[in-house]
């Protein structure tokens, strides 16, 4: 699995999008817009607890703006009516609430404060003895006993004035944390969650990045097709085998169909096992998670089954993480009963459909046709003095209420004139741009 060698980084009214390519294809997709949630995940909560469920060995949060499922694992409950810090690791998508981890990590520029761990740990990348046994005696005296401490490689070239100054501005931090609960403080947010190019930079730190406005960038490798094409929910692959997408709440069901692959000249087994990288790459593209069935076509032999599964498993080497310890890659856990190949995704939030596009039907949001409409009004309308558009009624409410902050800034990019008509007859997709009708 390729990691992006570029970030797209497109800027336009109501809307950033963050593309990540390898080689031109389109590997991630981040999106942040007017009328959408905010990402959550990475936040840092003073949340309180509203019940422990000991049957499920988990507590539900009240975090603030909403509530967070939290599984304690081998952890001690906490009381009821307690507060407690904790990071989201997803955030809420459909009927699925928000999860939270006990593990907390406040960054610095240099390391890492680690408040539910014990040790002192140096990054592997700093591998000279010498080096690493300097920062431990330098930073050691100054870390509490029972507060963790990572040092990131950032610090090999680190003065010891802007060490101990990162280590300090990390405890002060923290003792304004134990200060909240001490004095029952919450629920509230202790750090904010990092924007969707702040992922995306850490993630892939080697990637060009490169800045676009209005779509602009995303024209070159035609980034909007390929959204559109991770968006279908029947893929058409070039070996002739096609892939149909199913999401539900419960689990997303993927259909190989391989009837216009013809024979496979060695065995339906290799033709699957070479498809194991395209359909991890889907997974990945789409943001998939959770409970993940792939319906093969039925082998007979045990070996051909292990032999798929192995690959599937390989194809998902190298799937992005952000670093926290409870991160972890798709893990193929086998074949069902009735032949499926079963995968579970650890999931972090809404899936690119449910970015895109209104559940059931399936059809755009009216956001997405709205924000795609400010787009081309931006760049289509050079030379017209009064530009008007014409839409359907959902596109024109939309933009009055959840985009009306976006429809400003377009009209005050355009010169401050703009009429926008809806049209009762005009389907959702009907986007009309011209001069003003008199």
């Amino acid at each position: 699995m390729r990691d992006p060698d570029r970030l797209i980084i497109d800027r336009s009214p109501g809307e950033t999008r963050i593309a990540g390519l390898s080689g031109g294809r389109l590997t991630d997709l981040w999106l942040e817009r007017a009328g959408t949630p905010p990402r959550r995940v990475g936040e840092i909560v003073l949340a309180r607890v509203t019940a422990v469920r000991p049957e499920l060995n988990a507590a539900f949060l009240d975090i603030g703006h909403g509530e967070a499922f939290l599984n304690l694992g081998k952890r001690k409950a906490p009381a009821e009516g307690a507060l407690v810090a904790v990071t989201i690791t997803a955030d809420a998508a459909g009927r699925k609430q928000a999860q939270a981890s006990r593990q907390v990590v406040l960054g610095g520029r240099y390391m890492s404060l680690r408040p539910t761990e014990t040790d002192l740990s140096i990054a592997g990348a700093i591998k000279a003895k010498g080096k690493r046994d300097a920062l431990k005696e330098m930073l050691e005296p100054g870390r509490p006993e029972k507060i963790g401490l990572l040092v990131h490689e950032t610090a090999t070239d680190a003065e010891k004035i802007q060490l101990l100054s990162d280590l300090a501005t990390l405890l002060k931090e923290w003792k304004a944390v134990e200060d909240a609960i001490v004095a029952g403080d919450g629920p509230k947010t202790i750090r904010p969650a990092p924007t969707a190019e702040d992922v995306a930079r850490a993630l892939f730190p080697s990637a060009a990045v490169e800045e676009s406005s209005n779509g602009a960038g995303f024209a070159d490798d035609d980034v909007d097709g390929q959204i559109d094409r991770a968006l279908a929910r029947r893929l058409q692959l070039a070996n002739g085998t096609a892939l149909t997408f199913d999401e539900t709440e419960a689990l997303v069901a993927i259909d190989v169909d391989v009837a216009a692959a013809g024979r496979a000249p060695n065995g339906w087994a290799q033709l699957f096992e070479e498809m194991a990288p395209d359909i991890a790459a889907e997974i990945r593209r789409r943001r998939l998670s959770g409970l993940v069935l792939v319906d093969f076509p039925r082998l007979s032999q045990k070996s051909d089954r292990e032999r798929v599964a192995d690959a599937m498993q390989t194809a998902f080497a190298g799937w992005p993480l952000g670093g926290g310890d409870n991160e972890q890659p798709p893990q193929v856990l086998g074949w069902t009963r009735s032949g499926v190949l079963e995968i579970t995704v650890q999931r972090a939030g809404r899936s690119l459909a449910e970015d895109y596009l209104r559940p059931v039907e399936q059809h755009p949001r009216a956001a997405t046709v709205a924000l795609a409409a400010l787009r081309r009004l931006l760049t289509e309308t050079g030379g017209i003095a009064h530009p008007e558009m014409i839409c359907a009624p959902d596109i024109a409410d939309w933009l009055a209420g959840p985009g009306a902050k976006a429809l400003e800034e377009t009209k005050e990019r355009l010169g401050g004139t703009l009429r926008l008509t809806p049209q009762t007859d005009y389907a959702l997709e009907r986007i009309e741009i011209g001069p003003a009708r008199r």
